[in-house]
């Protein structure tokens, strides 16, 4: 298949600041960043919290002082609305049908987080076609040019839409679990974007972990695997503990780290926008824990 990439035109100069950028942040990230970066979050399979992170991870990162546009593309299944607490009027359904523009249905959410938000249960989302996906990019990519990062809450699976947005952005986040399933759905996920053309190496967040160690041993044994039989370079990006907090922030319709910024998840989360934030210009992985330092072996 041919691959669609979702380019992202130079930043335009800011005008008059909205009363939410207006509002001072906590800016902890100095790093010029000369392009608009797009970052995919994926999961082999559904249930791994890949969305919360998602979510978690965009909020934080607009406490932070970016500018950061979430991209729902579970287009069968979309939730980010929920996660974050908004309520859209109109969704990428209205885009594709053309009845509006990209930039009629997005929506502000928590730390002025914009949201492109996908509805659910329609055949058109389920499965948009080449030419609708192309036009699709071309919209995000000019909207993308006045955010710091845009991040992408892909669908879970290998299904031929889910790989395709996976392969339109320049950075790759797998979230993964300890469960046996989690992780091999995971090395199948790599393996199909591997054999289509992945052009990055991707990162691996260990999620709903027990321990340090319990997600270490996830991490390294599903990078050894994929450096033996994919030849694919896989970095650790850390891990986020299993938390009552992120259940109770979930039935608030509030991100973990909104409702329970000290709880251990909310911690994990943060540090890991941080690390995400703090990523080179030039494109190099950064990695998790210094005990993860390095390529995963």
């Amino acid at each position: 298949m041919s691959h669609l990439k979702l380019v992202v035109p130079p930043k335009r100069k800011r005008g008059t600041k909205s009363p939410a950028a207006a509002k001072p942040k906590r800016v902890v990230i100095g790093l010029p960043r000369p392009a608009v970066r797009t970052l995919a979050v994926i999961s082999g399979k559904g249930g791994v919290g890949k969305s919360n992170v998602v979510a978690n991870l965009a909020v934080a990162m607009g406490e932070m002082g970016a500018s950061v546009l979430v991209l729902d593309a579970d287009l069968g299944q979309a939730n980010q609305d929920v996660l974050l607490g908004v309520h859209p009027r109109v969704d990428l359904l209205s885009v594709l049908r053309g009845e509006c523009a990209l930039e009629d249905i997005v929506i502000e959410g928590p730390a002025g987080v914009k949201l492109v938000p996908a509805g659910s249960g329609d055949p058109l989302l389920a499965d948009v076609d080449d030419v609708r996906r192309e036009r699709l990019f071309r919209e995000i990519g000019a909207l993308a040019a006045e955010s710091d990062i845009v991040l992408i809450d892909n669908a879970s699976g290998a299904s031929r839409q889910a790989a395709g947005f996976a392969l339109a952005a320049r950075e790759v986040v797998v979230v993964t679990t300890p469960e046996p399933t989690a992780y091999a759905d995971s090395y199948g996920l790599i393996k199909v974007l591997a054999r289509q053309g992945l052009a990055t190496q991707p990162g691996v967040l260990v999620n709903l972990s027990t321990s340090v160690e319990d997600a270490e041993e996830v991490a390294h044994r599903l990078a050894s695997v994929c450096r033996r039989f994919l030849r694919v370079q896989v970095h650790m990006l850390g891990h986020v503990p299993i938390d009552p907090a992120l259940t109770q922030a979930v039935r608030r319709q509030e991100p973990v780290v909104v409702s329970y910024p000290n709880s251990p998840s909310a911690r994990a989360l943060t540090t890991l926008a941080e690390r995400l934030l703090s990523h080179s210009p030039d494109g190099t992985p950064v990695l998790g824990d210094p005990a993860w330092e390095g390529e995963c072996a």
